[in-house]
């Protein structure tokens, strides 16, 4: 199954700052004050962007502080896909070695 969560977080801020755009130009205010609620909202999701994004770094720096780069576990992982990958290239069924 793949990770989604990236997805679903960018869809939701780009829905509400769709709706942000939508509900400043369409409210009954001076160009003045709508400006200077975009310029908030932007200020906002920018914050908002950079909190996810020090999430994310921190969370793959995590990730990649738990297995050294050599370890055990991912030699026999790669040995496993080499395998796997060598056992898919090889033809087989009927007429396979013709």
């Amino acid at each position: 199954m793949q990770d989604t969560k990236g997805k679903v977080i960018l869809s939701l801020l780009a829905g509400a700052t769709a709706g942000i755009v939508a509900g400043l130009l369409l409210a009954p205010e001076t160009g003045d004050e709508a400006r200077a609620d975009i310029k908030e909202s932007a200020g906002k999701l920018n914050k908002d962007l950079a909190k996810l994004l020090r999430e994310g770094k921190a969370r793959l720096d995590s990730l990649t502080g738990n297995a050294p780069a050599n370890s055990e576990q991912q030699s026999a992982d790669r040995t496993a896909a080499d395998d796997l990958l060598s056992s898919m290239n090889q033809p087989s069924g009927p007429g396979a070695g013709i």
